[in-house]
């Protein structure tokens, strides 16, 4: 029985990612299919546009067998963190390969600079500053994307590891807005903000949409109503950026003009959405486990996929399907960033719903 991971956000799952679980199961030839994935929040700080409910039916759907949660204080991080829980995941789930896309598709060189001792999210900046690191930062200096980063700090996480690692080329801009049949999950969303017609490049029918700007106004009262010392000891702030934040929302009072005047070389947007993900959901670095657990909360599977669950349990592979059995470190936080994301959600109705629903069992197809 051969297993192969992937690390997905489907935010939302596009046929660019059908591509992505096609070229997985063909090289790997894998029996089953794992997709570990962000939750309700992506990895850059964004709301998913679609609940992690709803990606997961849509994932199953299209070809993978179970589809495991990435916890969120793994998930809204930098590459680095995001990337070994993954694969922390994927060492206790016993995978046998994990497929990954990348810019630039040259394992070798992505391997040679996971064999240097740089922090992955630091790659650009030993580049720029010219770091007398493998010839193959040159042969990447004018290509490196995020998932050329993020392929680094897979395969340096997989170090040790008996995963074999499988590189794919991505197959369209990850930043493009132009909406085609293979287009980028930003030109989706940003179809959906303007209510155009998004159905020629996703499966996924996209009902209760939200966006971070939607949160603009909660933003602006925690950084304007808290005392700037207790902003500092939330997790991520840093360096006095609340100073500057609290600035920003005083000043502006829009979304985007806040962002625009709030990101620097230092603290991209990514790094901005993080720490505003963050100050929303409220934990400080006090409140952060004292250690870190691993373990597997199903979101999904495929009744076709029991026997690997039956292989899990009968080798003590303890897998959780509700938020209850969650370690108690992480199930408070997880419970206060699904709330958060639920209020999120202007159709009451709709965020009541995914209250109740994060408290109930995985989908089943």
């Amino acid at each position: 029985m051969k297993t192969c991971a992937i690390v997905v956000e489907y935010n939302p799952l596009h046929n660019g990612h059908l591509y992505h679980i096609n070229k997985a199961r063909e090289l790997s030839g894998c029996d089953y299919l794992i997709a570990i994935t962000s939750g309700n929040i992506a990895q850059r700080g964004d709301l998913s546009i679609i609940d992690k409910f709803t990606k997961t039916r849509c994932a199953l759907e299209n070809g993978v067998d179970l589809v495991i949660e990435l916890p969120f204080i793994e998930t809204v991080q930098n590459a680095n963190v995001f990337a070994k829980g993954a694969v922390d995941i994927m060492k206790m789930l016993q995978v046998d390969s994990m497929c990954f896309g990348s810019e630039t598709n040259n394992l070798d060189n992505l391997k040679e600079i996971a064999d240097t001792p740089i922090n992955p999210d630091h790659l650009k900046e030993a580049m720029r500053d010219g770091s007398s690191y493998p010839k193959a930062y040159s042969l990447l200096a004018d290509s490196l994307y995020p998932n050329d980063i993020l392929a680094v700090a897979y395969l340096k996480a997989l170090k040790g590891s008996d995963i074999t690692p499988i590189s794919i080329q991505r197959t369209n801009d990850y930043q493009s807005t132009v909406l085609a049949d293979i287009s980028s999950a930003k030109a989706i969303r940003e179809a959906v903000r303007n209510n155009l017609d998004y159905h020629i490049a996703t499966p996924c029918i996209i009902d209760h949409p939200v966006f971070i700007e939607g949160l603009f106004h909660d933003i602006r009262m925690k950084l304007l109503l808290s005392d700037p010392e207790e902003l500092a000891k939330i997790h991520l702030v840093s360096e006095g950026i609340e100073k500057l934040l609290i600035k920003n929302a005083l000043k502006y009072d829009d979304f985007k003009s806040f962002m625009d005047a709030s990101i620097s070389k230092r603290y991209t947007r990514s790094r901005i959405q993080r720490i505003l993900i963050w100050l929303l959901v409220g934990i400080k670095d006090e409140d952060m486990p004292r250690y870190k657990q691993t373990y597997a909360r199903i979101l999904g599977f495929k009744k076709e996929a029991q026997g690997l669950l039956r292989y899990y349990k009968a080798n003590d592979i303890k897998l959780i399907t509700q938020l209850k059995h969650i370690p108690a470190s992480y199930k408070d936080i997880e419970y206060k960033a699904n709330i958060m994301y639920a209020l999120a959600h202007k159709d009451t109705e709709y965020s009541r719903y995914l209250i109740e629903r994060e408290l109930q069992g995985p989908v089943i197809i």
